[in-house]
């Protein structure tokens, strides 16, 4: 009542249908998307995959191979290049003290990153457990 009452119709249309229709058809994208095209940070044991322009049309939720590796974790973008911007939104909501306790998947301190030459990986430390990051480049 209160978007037809705002704009009528249109308002109605792009404020219930439009957005519903665009969140659950970019969901489906995602899981879809990013278990065939991209790179993967962890082998996780699954075909997940992080995908770029996915993460750029889904503001970061196409880093769908992090999020396999550490699904209870806020931060999808672990490396420079992965542009989170939900996750950019909930620092800022946790800066204004609007939310607390927000879990993320912390990486080790530089003076802590162990390398396995032989397949060449970098341990990173999640939660209870511990996986191996790829590295790249």
């Amino acid at each position: 009542m209160l978007l037809y009452g705002l704009g009528g119709m249109p308002f109605v249309v792009w404020g219930i249908f439009v957005r519903l229709f665009v969140g659950f058809h970019s969901t489906c994208f995602v899981n879809s998307a990013c278990h065939n095209f991209g790179y993967r940070n962890v082998d996780v044991g699954d075909r997940s995959t992080n995908c770029w322009w996915v993460a750029l049309l889904t503001f970061g939720e196409g880093w769908h191979n992090n999020h396999h590796a550490c699904q209870s974790s806020a931060q999808f973008g672990w490396r420079w290049w992965e542009v989170d911007i939900i996750w950019l939104t909930i620092r800022v909501l946790e800066k204004l003290k609007l939310v607390a306790n927000v879990k993320t998947a912390h990486l080790l301190n530089s003076n802590d990153v162990i390398s396995d030459n032989e397949s060449q990986t970098t341990k990173i430390l999640t939660f209870p457990l511990k996986l191996k990051l790829r590295k790249h480049l």
